[in-house]
């Protein structure tokens, strides 16, 4: 990604769900913004040898291509955990859209010098 393209860039990672779960969530992305950079993709890393690869699953939104309307309530079958990295801006569009599709609950920010990392637990919201 060069520069420019980059500030407009979110990169979102899903940890510690259900790969219908990390589909529910992507989808509700890819409605959102829809020129996205490619389909999701897991990324499996075996934490100690025998034990079982622990599955993340990484896609990058394009914060300029939002669109409405917003998606209403999901459902999901357990918590998802996401990891949003990018440009203060953008991270916040990709939060406010889960939070019309999901509960979500703010595990904390880490600002660094050109981005910021968002931590959020999403469920689904209660009927």
């Amino acid at each position: 990604m060069s520069g420019a393209e980059s500030a407009d860039h979110v990169s979102v990672h899903l940890t510690g769900c259900a790969d219908d779960d990390a589909g529910v969530v992507f989808g509700v992305l890819e409605d959102a913004f829809p020129e996205g950079t490619g389909p999701p993709r897991p990324e499996s890393r075996p934490a100690r040898p025998g034990a079982a690869a622990p599955t993340v699953w990484c896609m990058v939104v394009d914060a300029r291509t939002r669109r409405a309307p917003r998606a209403a309530g999901q459902a999901l079958g357990g918590p998802v955990t996401v990891d949003l990295f990018g440009a203060a801006d953008p991270v916040r569009q990709v939060k406010e859209e889960l939070a019309e599709a999901f509960a979500v609950e703010d595990h904390g920010t880490v600002p660094g010098e050109h981005e910021l990392e968002a931590r959020l637990r999403l469920t689904a919201r209660p009927a």
